[in-house]
């Protein structure tokens, strides 16, 4: 493969730097995606769903309670009004007086029922508010725990994008030092090998599809500033060199 004349580390740092940036952001991806927080996301969402059915539930009973109560005292007004005038001396017919005694009488038969019906709804609310205070009491304490980690994720996710942001930085200085012919080589093999275009070769092994690149081809591969092809899985391929693990420590410190 030809080439310009340039430092292979250059190249080798490159490789390296992009390496990690795709590893933080499948980090982030990962931090995103934990079980543990999607998990409790689902439960909360159902518990969520049983306290809305609950509390509706509630409030129908609090509203048809109070349709009971005003209705009770709506006829307890008339009741009073009807008892008043009974007792005022004013009424002076027969049927009048008698057409009053038995609206007084249907009122209270009817106020007899409607207090029987509130009690029973007053019974259904003492059972249902219980439920809704647990329910509410879980949902509110699953969103608390559900916040810790998130902001906890937040802070790891905030971290590892500054890493990344430096990271980038590098890259852009990296950059202006390869020619464009080999970059562009780079890039296309980059696009083509799910992001790995580059491949260093070690006692014969590619250390990228871990295959042994046959003695014959690795005879001719000795100069350590030239770029090769593995001939097993085409990538450009540059020998081992002194320095690539201490490059690789200070760039994973990043």
């Amino acid at each position: 493969m030809n080439n310009k004349k340039f430092e292979i580390l250059d190249l080798i740092e490159l490789h390296l730097v992009e390496q990690n940036i795709i590893r933080k952001a499948n980090d982030i991806n990962k931090i995103k995606k934990d079980p543990k927080l999607q998990k409790m996301e689902s439960e909360f969402d159902q518990l969520n769903r049983e306290f809305e059915e609950l509390d509706k539930e509630f409030s129908h009973l609090e509203q048809e309670r109070k349709k009971l109560e005003d209705t009770i005292a709506l006829n307890n007004e008339k009741i009073k009004t009807n008892e008043e005038k009974l007792f005022s001396g004013t009424i002076t017919s027969s049927k009048e007086l008698v057409n009053y005694q038995e609206e007084v009488k249907q009122l209270k038969q009817q106020n007899d029922e409607l207090e029987n019906k509130e009690l029973e709804v007053m019974f259904l609310i003492d059972g249902a508010k219980p439920k809704l205070n647990k329910s509410s009491e879980r949902k509110e304490k699953i969103s608390e725990e559900i916040k810790v980690i998130n902001d906890e994720f937040g802070a790891k996710v905030k971290e590892i994008e500054e890493a990344i942001s430096l990271l980038k930085d590098r890259r852009n200085s990296i950059l202006p030092k390869i020619p464009k012919d080999i970059l562009e080589q780079y890039n296309s093999l980059r696009n083509r090998k799910y992001g790995i275009a580059l491949a260093v070769m070690r006692g014969n092994f590619c250390n990228v599809c871990g295959l042994e690149v046959p003695a014959s081809q690795a005879e001719g591969m000795k100069e350590k500033e030239k770029i090769y092809r593995c001939p097993m899985c085409a990538r450009m391929l540059v020998i081992y060199r002194e320095g690539i693990e201490e490059l690789q420590a200070e760039i994973n410190e990043i």
